[in-house]
Parts: structure tokens; sequence; C-alpha cells
């Protein structure tokens, strides 16, 4: 059995990887709006760089055609 890939699933796997390294700070806000910029950045990355980060993150070999549409 093969797994479904999302361009979603990889968006939100990025972005919690990338978030692990922002420092806690006591301004919630700009916490939020890291969040959100980062979100807005990889929601509109083309899929060959998704799945490029997502693969070098989690040291896999995903390709395009395994992407569910």
């Amino acid at each position: 059995m093969t797994s479904k890939y999302t361009r979603d699933m990889l968006v939100k796997s990025i972005v919690a990887n990338r978030m692990s390294d922002v420092e806690p700070s006591d301004d919630n806000q700009k916490y939020v709006s890291q969040l959100k910029d980062l979100y807005h950045k990889w929601e509109h990355v083309s899929s060959e760089e998704l799945i490029l980060m997502y693969n070098k993150i989690q040291k896999t070999a995903i390709t395009k055609s395994q992407l569910t549409p």
C-alpha cells in the first residue's frame, strides 16, 4: 500500500518543522505572524520545491507522481 501525499500535507509538515526553530516569545502576535508568513510562502511554491524540502526534512524520496491532486 502506498501512502497518499497532498500539497496541503507537505505544506503543513514543512511549516511545522520551520516553526519548531522559532524561539518562543511573549509576543503572541509575532509568533502568529511568522506562522502565517511561512504558511503563505510554502502554499505558493511549486510542487517540485515542496517535494524537495519535504524529502530533505523527512529523509524520504517521494516524487511528484505520488502527490494526490
